[in-house]
């Protein structure tokens, strides 16, 4: 599979945007990370691991999660 072919995941939340909402360095680090770990939709292992992304990204735009 070449670079061409894979369908990069584009950032819309920026560090900036996750220090302005109180996360902590240690929580924008965690999501960094786990970013990088799925830079293109085709590492995600499972149609059905990429809707829980996908619903995660909804629950956390729409402001429904919950720090713990």
């Amino acid at each position: 599979m070449s670079s061409a072919s894979l369908s990069l995941i584009k950032p819309d939340v920026t560090v900036e945007d996750l220090e302005r909402l109180g996360f902590t360095d240690s929580e924008i680090f965690t999501l960094t990370a786990l970013r990088a770990a799925y830079p293109f939709i085709e590492y995600v292992d499972t149609a059905s691991q990429w809707r829980r992304l996908l619903f995660l990204q909804w629950r956390y735009r729409h402001g429904d999660l919950q720090r713990i």
